[in-house]
């Protein structure tokens, strides 16, 4: 027990002390968008819609689907940290950490029940903790679906366990279904980890050869039958509760899934699979360089470096993993499950775009699998050369391989402190990579630096020509007064076809177009493009008629302006963007200054209850203005 205690709070204390660092981090890529400005986790009015939408459904009005995520579970765990932390990123940077803890001790604890070593379930938990590829899931917050996939599923593991141990205990069998239901909410993986819960079950079929505890008790040949059937049906409820969760996903998400922009075939991801795996596998044994995106692509064209050797060192490697499954027992049965199964969705590189076919929270749960496999089949032969001291050596050994590997953590985790930082590593790991250098020169842009950040669009633009690229490259050249050129840039976006567009950027690029046509005093260009606009894209029809209402203003056409905010009032109820609820506050600061004050109360009042939940930096300042206006009216 006193050794138990000691393992687990060295493994608290590494855990802590590793990712320390990360605390200080701010809101980056994802996050900005997922927390920082998305009504649906801030706004209590709108949790029962955030729970059964997809994760970037705030990015339209909610009538249609953004991504190929529905995950309730990390939804729901982000409005549980908004309501502790709000914006403050500290907060919620630490119960990421503290998760990632929570799925250390699972491990060392799982493994001991599994009656792994105490020396190899200490080894495993501790690499476990200290591997870099955990960084993009640790110490970035959206991050976290695989560190709750992974402490959901091992926590239901553990129930099932106890449940095959004592069946009469089926509150167990009820925590373990919850936790699992838990696991599928957090990420989709969870859907092909269901025949796991057949090796729990079965593993009784293995009392006669060593892996019962001593406490189990012996069954009769009856006992033994009855037990069997009831193991098969206690599994198939957990493969029943995947299939469940699947038909509910079909029917929110109204799809599988749906390939990115210019992603791969079939054939491509087919002769892609090998180079992908022993990617993976370079990544959990030599984890040199750490980052969000790799200068891995689809293989389009089969040659002996690119297929041959990458398709012999993996039969290779999956060969011996089979073979120390063979010669080992349950422990590494379950390894290998861990390997593979979760890893089988990041072979589908149809469903992304080309330059981002891995990344490292993909081996997230796999780590342990391979750790698992690899160690106990270690341990066991240290036991043949030094049975009474195995375990130490093995301790010992764990502990001084994972001194590169904390280190290597550690450095890493800095690079997630803020976007430019992020951005800075990524183009330097892949310089060939549009989409890093478009996001780097946004971050340039967000920190005042246009022209470094025109620099890195153009960067963007030849490494691949994309619509993000030419919108972020138009707007550096706005805010250095190149109106001409950005314009030219976004007639160029907005002359793509609908299909070949994201509907938020089309979206932004109409608002740049505007912005620039106004700015070249053309307001009445700026403002049949926004009616183009909305023509094209109705499900953000309110926030471009906000829009619009100001470019009117700007031509002393108040009452057309007002006219066209009182016809959006329905739509702004309704769509998701903080800035659709402006149309309210337009039209009330358009009354007061026409003197019908009563209706500017009306309307401003009604701004403020439709943002009371808001808290991006735009919408407070605007309700800052909107009270400070209502004072003045009364």
């Amino acid at each position: 027990m006193r050794n138990k205690i000691l393992a687990i709070s060295a493994l608290i204390v590494v855990n802590f002390i590793l990712f320390s660092n990360s605390l200080t981090g701010e809101f980056v890529y994802d996050d900005t968008r997922q927390i920082v400005r998305n009504p649906l986790i801030q706004d209590p009015s709108l949790y029962g819609k955030a729970l059964v939408s997809d994760v970037w459904a705030f990015k339209g009005d909610g009538t249609y689907t953004a991504s190929n995520y529905w995950r309730p579970t990390f939804t729901a765990y982000h409005i549980l940290n908004f309501r502790l932390f709000g914006l403050d990123p500290f907060g919620w940077h630490f119960l990421n950490l503290a998760l990632h803890a929570v799925v250390c001790l699972l491990i060392f604890l799982l493994l001991l029940k599994w009656e792994a070593s105490p020396g190899a379930a200490f080894s495993i938990a501790l690499l476990f903790a200290v591997h870099p590829v955990h960084v993009e899931s640790v110490a970035w917050i959206s991050g976290s679906p695989d560190i709750l996939f992974a402490a959901s599923a091992l926590a239901s593991f553990w129930f099932a366990d106890k449940w095959a141990r004592s069946k009469r205990n089926f509150l167990s069998l009820i925590v373990a279904l919850i936790f699992y239901g838990l696991a599928l909410g957090s990420k989709e993986v969870a859907l092909l980890c269901f025949p796991i819960y057949f090796l729990i079950f079965s593993r009784r079929r293995e009392l006669n050869n060593g892996f019962a505890d001593e406490n189990d008790v012996k069954l009769d040949t009856d006992l033994q039958g009855e037990t069997q059937i009831s193991n098969s049906k206690a599994a198939a409820t957990f493969a029943f509760l995947a299939g469940l969760y699947f038909v509910f996903r079909w029917m929110i998400l109204g799809r599988i899934s749906e390939s990115a922009d210019s992603a791969a075939g079939l054939l491509s991801a087919v002769i892609s699979a090998p180079s992908i795996f022993v990617f993976y596998l370079k990544q959990i044994v030599f984890p040199l360089t750490v980052g969000t995106n790799y200068a891995l692509r689809p293989i389009e064209t089969v040659t002996l470096m690119n297929f041959g050797l990458p398709l012999l060192i993996a039969v290779a490697a999956i060969a011996l993993m089979i073979f120390f499954m063979r010669r080992g027992g349950f422990i590494e049965k379950i390894g290998f499950a861990l390997f593979i199964l979760p890893l089988i969705p990041a072979f589908n590189i149809s469903a992304f775009v080309p330059e981002q076919i891995v990344h490292d929270r993909y081996l997230y749960l796999p780590v342990m699998g391979f750790l698992t496999i690899i160690v106990p089949s270690f341990a066991k032969a240290l036991r043949s050369k030094a049975e009474k001291r195995s375990d130490l050596i093995l301790i010992a050994i764990s502990v001084i391989l994972s001194v590169p590997l904390a280190f290597q953590t550690f450095a890493s985790n800095r690079v997630w402190k803020n976007d430019l930082t992020l951005w800075e590593h990524n183009i330097a790991i892949d310089p060939s990579s549009s989409s890093s250098y478009m996001l780097y020169g946004s971050a340039l842009s967000q920190a005042g630096k246009h022209a470094e950040a025109l620099e890195a669009y153009n960067r963007s633009l030849d490494n691949r020509q994309t619509a993000l690229g030419l919108m972020g490259r138009a707007r550096a050249n706005i805010f250095l007064g190149n109106n001409e050129e950005a314009v030219w840039d976004l007639k160029t976006v907005v002359e793509m076809d609908n299909k070949d567009l994201d509907a938020y950027t089309l979206y932004q690029t109409y608002e740049a177009l505007s912005l620039a046509l106004s700015q070249e005093k053309k307001n009445r260009d700026a403002a049949e493009v926004l009616r183009e606009a909305r023509k094209r894209l109705p499900i953000y029809m309110a926030a471009l008629t906000e829009k619009l209402a100001i470019v009117l203003y700007q031509q002393n056409r108040k009452d057309e302006a007002l006219r066209e905010l009182e016809t959006a009032k329905p739509q702004a109820r309704r769509e998701l963007l903080p800035e659709s609820k402006n149309v309210f506050m337009r039209s009330g600061m358009l009354y007061a200054e026409l003197g019908q004050n009563q209706k500017a109360r009306e309307d401003l009042q009604e701004f403020l209850r439709l943002t009371q939940g808001f808290n991006d930096k735009g919408s407070l300042e605007n309700r800052r203005q909107v009270t400070e206006l209502l004072k003045s009216l009364n």
